[in-house]
């Protein structure tokens, strides 16, 4: 999976990209469904705006979130994307079952 990291309105460092990388490993095993993604890391005065977009087969996920600490908004974003990438997974699985009984009959 190749991982397109942006940063918007700041000089993104190599901690912050380290760290975002470090997490995107754990979604590795996903990665049967994900062909790439795009993570926008955006600060504002207050606050900063974490956005991850993943395209899998035939559909892109996208998750967005809001907080004063980017990383605390990597960890939310990515717990937000493992949540929906199961709840994929699981359409997906549901899916070919149904597929395989139409089949049988």
């Amino acid at each position: 999976m190749e991982l397109k990291i942006a940063a918007r309105n700041f000089h993104l460092n190599d901690a912050l990209e380290k760290y975002a990388k470090k997490k995107v490993e754990k979604l590795e095993r996903f990665s049967h469904h994900i062909i790439d993604g795009d993570l926008i890391l955006e600060k504002d005065k207050a606050r900063s705006i974490v956005e991850l977009n993943l395209s899998v087969k035939h559909s892109v996920i996208t998750s967005k979130v809001k907080n004063h600490d980017i990383y605390l908004g990597i960890n939310e974003v990515f717990k937000k994307i493992e949540r929906q990438l199961i709840k994929y997974e699981e359409k997906f699985m549901e899916r070919k079952r149904i597929a395989q009984k139409t089949k049988r009959k």
